[in-house]
């Protein structure tokens, strides 16, 4: 048993109440240990994982907050890239990592949709919910060629003429994926579909009149349709987007079931103690309340929106129990 130098057990106790104490006793020598006597987190630098390459959402999201972080800490936010697996590497990695706050993630929707489409070897009780960071909106886009000016003119128009449409998707563990069947369920169209192991091949295709309609993230769509190369018949979220006020939402269109925009979370290993995961979260919140970060993620396409421990949990949960329902429905096993 580890004492703080200088303090000893009281003798004349109850042996319950020695063992209460010397227990109290050791576990504030580990946590001195750990970061020193009246020191306060962080004394060291911070690891944000990121789950894929350098350019992607969770990068661009993760470095931008981290670095912020890194100002109002006076530590280091160190991002380390370790893209594999559908992002799985990187969340396997912080769930491996002491629970001390020192090994955070870069989670996002991927993560939500892996519970139920791969054998991750983890569950949503292997973390420790840290701060919701944003949302970031999908878009349906439409060839400048398929003569559809709204989401219901391109309904009847797929439906006229089935099977003879292109529809661009990645795999079928993706977000674009699950946007793609849904609408081909609920308008009762028939597409044919072409998977891609990005969107940045599909947008060629589609800016080439080569393919017909994709969802995609904002962050894609976004400049192609400003420059007037594509349509764009609809985007997720409650409110229509700033960045397109005269796009409106599937919610306004009558098909709230498409409202599946992409999140960003910070996560952490199962474990991490309340008062350190209060540190970190408000840490988050501060880098959302600087106007250079928030005008930067808006370029992205991203709509930041804090959330507390509590309320990213209960996000989790819900998101994680929606994306079983939709993995269910289509089929899938998981690999």
């Amino acid at each position: 048993m580890t004492h703080r130098p200088g303090m000893k057990c009281p003798p004349l106790i109850g042996a319950t109440a020695v063992a209460l104490l010397c227990a109290t006793v050791s576990t504030h020598a580990q946590q001195d240990a750990a970061t020193g006597p009246g020191q306060a987190f962080p004394v060291k630098a911070i690891t944000l994982l990121i789950p894929f390459p350098p350019g992607t959402g969770n990068d661009i999201v993760g470095r931008l907050i981290g670095n912020k972080m890194s100002e109002n800490f006076g530590q280091r936010v160190v991002a380390d890239n370790r893209a594999g697996a559908s992002g799985n590497i990187a969340i396997d990695a912080a769930r491996r990592a002491a629970p001390d706050g020192y090994t955070l993630v870069v989670a996002s929707t991927s993560f939500a949709i892996n519970l139920h489409t791969m054998k991750t070897g983890h569950t949503l009780a292997d973390f420790t919910p840290v701060a919701m960071i944003g949302k970031l909106p999908y878009t349906l886009m439409v060839s400048k060629s398929v003569p559809a000016k709204t989401l219901k003119e391109l309904i009847d128009y797929l439906k006229a003429r089935p099977g003879q449409l292109n529809a661009g998707q990645g795999g079928p563990t993706g977000t674009t994926y699950f946007l793609t069947e849904t609408l081909r369920k609920t308008a009762g169209v028939d597409v044919q579909s072409v998977p891609y192991k990005g969107t940045t091949a599909g947008m060629m295709d589609l800016l080439a009149d080569r393919m017909h309609l994709m969802f995609a993230p904002m962050v894609t769509s976004l400049p192609h349709y400003q420059a007037g190369k594509v349509q764009v018949h609809g985007v997720t979220g409650n409110k229509r987007s700033a960045l397109m006020t005269e796009v409106p939402t599937f919610i306004e269109l009558g098909y709230p079931m498409l409202d599946i925009p992409t999140w960003f979370a910070f996560i952490g290993p199962a474990g991490i103690p309340r008062s350190t995961v209060k540190i970190l979260s408000d840490g988050v919140a501060r880098a959302l309340a600087s106007k250079d970060v928030v005008d930067a993620l808006v370029h992205q396409g991203v709509e930041p929106s804090y959330g507390s421990p509590a309320e990213l949990d209960a996000f989790l949960k819900t998101d994680t129990a929606m994306w079983a329902r939709l993995v269910k429905e289509a089929g899938i096993k998981p690999q």
